[in-house]
């Protein structure tokens, strides 16, 4: 079995449901009311993917922007990176270009970068269809790999998001596995 140890950064305005998002995968329980976070809180899980053990350091970064500056040294050395917006506050949408900006600047250009949003179950379906289409244009403004819809409260697209995550990281890792061997094998 091959292990993985990964860093991913959990990034958005406050209150746009981060910490939730992560008590429900962490626990399968909705938590209905989280205090703000301060600066940045770190959780730890392991999951086995096919014939693979995987440790993910999960990196819950306050949305209030007080603490950018206590952030940005917790960025260095991630893998991966959701960036959270409240479809039923569509406002905080226009803070994640900040948020992929400085998580590129502290990270890395390269590192792959997915958008969330969040409480889907407060958002009307004729809502929905707009949010979405202002949210996938935002992925294809700022070259992120994609889009999902989640709900804390319901648990929809919790789970499977952090498969899709995961399923991310082990691509990115063959594919730095393959040019690493590439350009070794060569003469």
């Amino acid at each position: 079995m091959t292990r993985y140890s990964w860093k991913v950064l959990f990034g958005g305005a406050g209150g746009v449901g981060k910490t939730t998002f992560l008590h429900r995968f962490m626990h399968d329980e909705f938590l209905p009311d989280t205090q703000m976070t301060v600066g940045v809180q770190f959780n730890t899980t392991e999951m086995n993917k096919g014939e693979h053990e995987i440790g993910l350091s999960l990196w819950d970064l306050g949305g209030q922007e007080r603490f950018r500056f206590i952030q940005e040294i917790y960025m260095e050395g991630a893998h991966a990176a959701a960036i959270f917006f409240d479809m039923s506050r569509i406002g905080t949408i226009g803070q994640v270009k900040n948020w992929v900006e400085m998580i590129r600047e502290h990270a890395g250009e390269n590192l792959p970068i997915v958008l969330v949003g969040t409480k889907n179950d407060l958002v009307e379906n004729m809502d929905r269809k707009r949010i979405e289409a202002i949210a996938k244009q935002t992925v294809n403004d700022l070259g992120l790999i994609s889009f999902t819809i989640t709900s804390s409260k319901t648990g929809i697209n919790v789970e499977e998001f952090m498969d899709y995550l995961v399923d991310i990281l082990l691509l990115e890792s063959r594919s730095r596995d393959n040019s690493i061997n590439r350009d070794f094998s060569r003469p």
